[in-house]
């Protein structure tokens, strides 16, 4: 049988990728499967910038809002269920595009994952206390020890991944990047890299302007919601961009002036890695997200992936 063609749209944050995903699946009759490890959790609306309602009416959306706050998920996890997704649809007659921007979630699927290794929560509780009490470095600092390969192409602000790659090494007695050499890409599925980019100085101005608007859109309240809820430092959900900067607020370390220049600061340094990681991991065809023709010129090249 003929391999299931997907598209594929990567890019860093605030580069216009749920807008241009949206254009491109309502000239082609495409479904969204969402590939950001943000947008995976529930009741994290304005800090993610998921896709509004209005648009998930629009267009079918996969993977977004199906995991607690409270619960860890990984690139394992996500090739595995877009894959199912990818699969199951295309039986159906349904076609798919992929769109996001965390790229090691793409190359889990795209190049397929090792053997799974059973999650051990003793080494995990090891990590997550030695990060609370000794800083995110710390815990850094150990994957590069027993692992560098992991590490150099990870920071000290992953921590998930970084306790994960940890507690691999340990559970397993081999390194993550060893074990994710005995990784097979689908051979049933067709993609095509499209990466949407823009320079530093447009792409950051962005990132501002968007932060500001999380926060005109009521970003501190959605964060006292969380807490309301019994989320805390701890949730993975919590961990990322956006909400862990709100924590000193909280306990008045910190003015919402200061945690808004945080998180633009934060957000542009985790824009920055991406720009590098897609520059390096990723072989794609890439556009200007700053010219007029953006859109319909991704949209022109998944129209002749399709021969259409």
């Amino acid at each position: 049988m003929d391999p299931i063609k997907v598209p594929v749209l990567l890019g860093p944050t605030a580069s216009g990728k749920t807008a241009c995903a949206l254009y491109c699946s309502e000239e082609l009759g495409l479904e969204i499967i969402s590939c950001d490890s943000r947008q995976i959790y529930k009741y994290m609306d304005i800090g993610t910038a998921k896709p509004s309602r209005d648009m998930q009416n629009k267009v079918k959306h996969w993977l977004i809002d199906i995991a607690d706050p409270s619960e860890p998920y990984s690139a394992f996890r996500f090739s595995q269920d877009a894959s199912a997704i990818i699969r199951q649809r295309a039986r159906q007659g349904a076609r798919t595009m992929i769109c996001g921007g965390t790229g090691l979630y793409f190359q889990a699927l795209h190049n397929g994952l090792g053997p799974f290794v059973s999650h051990n929560p003793a080494i995990r509780e090891k990590y997550t206390l030695m990060a609370r009490e000794l800083g995110n470095d710390s815990v850094f600092e150990r994957l590069k020890a027993v692992d560098p390969a992991t590490a150099a192409s990870s920071h000290a602000a992953n921590l998930v991944r970084n306790i994960r790659a940890l507690e691999v090494f340990e559970t397993a007695n081999i390194p993550f990047s060893q074990l994710k050499k005995s990784a097979t890409p689908p051979v049933d599925i067709e993609f095509l890299i499209c990466i949407l980019a823009l320079d530093r100085e447009n792409l950051y101005n962005r990132i501002n302007q968007r932060v500001d608007a999380m926060f005109g859109a009521g970003l501190i309240n959605e964060f006292y919601g969380l807490l309301n809820q019994g989320y805390s430092r701890e949730s993975p959900g919590l961990l990322c961009v956006g909400y862990r900067e709100l924590f000193d607020v909280v306990g008045q370390n910190c003015s919402l002036e200061r945690a808004t220049d945080l998180v633009k600061q934060n957000t542009r340094h985790y824009a920055k890695r991406q720009l590098t990681w897609f520059r390096h991991q990723v072989k794609g065809i890439v556009f200007d997200a700053m010219q007029p023709d953006a859109f319909a010129s991704i949209c022109r090249s998944i129209k002749a992936f399709f021969n259409e």
